[in-house]
């Protein structure tokens, strides 16, 4: 993995991250062609209301010049860094980019002040669910989505103050004091 660099950026390339993204979660986002028509038109709804995004923040994995993987997201209210999509190259898989990513956008969360990032995945996306669990994220709740399914919502507190307050109150029997 010493090859790859990690990379804050204002946009992704494209057409090329489009279709590396639709490539990568081709198995996982099937959306019948009747879903795609009234997704695409609320799309059309909200883009004409001018509706107000939160800025991205987007760090890409590139090897040399070539984007391998990347990650992105926004802050919600109250300072917490929501982690909205990431992705790596299938030849780059199982060599530390998605770990690599997890631990700049932890960084840079807790340089913004985040106390916490959030984020949400099919449950039939085991390698992230299972890689994030293993860099201190905790299950926090599930979520019925009409377009991808059930959700699991899965949190990593930034401080250890939040992480025991999470412990003390969420999960008093569920996960030992250590």
């Amino acid at each position: 993995m010493s090859s790859i660099d990690i990379r804050y950026t204002e946009k992704f390339p494209e057409p090329e991250f489009s279709s590396l993204q639709r490539s990568i979660f081709a198995e996982i986002e099937r959306i019948p062609d009747e879903l795609d028509s009234v997704l695409r038109s609320k799309k059309i709804d909200i883009d004409s209301r001018g509706q107000h995004q939160a800025p991205k923040h987007r760090f890409g994995a590139y090897d040399g010049e070539e984007l391998v993987g990347w990650t992105y997201g926004w802050f919600e209210h109250n300072n917490v860094f929501y982690m909205a999509n990431s992705g790596i190259k299938p030849t780059h898989r199982r060599k530390g980019v998605y770990t690599a990513l997890l631990n700049v956008i932890r960084s840079y969360a807790l340089e913004q002040g985040a106390w916490c990032i959030r984020s949400q995945h099919s449950v039939v996306n085991n390698a992230v669910i299972i890689a994030k669990l293993r860099a201190a994220f905790h299950i926090t709740g599930l979520h019925q989505s009409g377009q991808m399914g059930t959700l699991v919502e899965l949190t990593q507190h930034l401080s250890d103050k939040h992480e025991q307050m999470f412990r003390d109150r969420v999960m008093p029997y569920g996960i030992p004091k250590k």
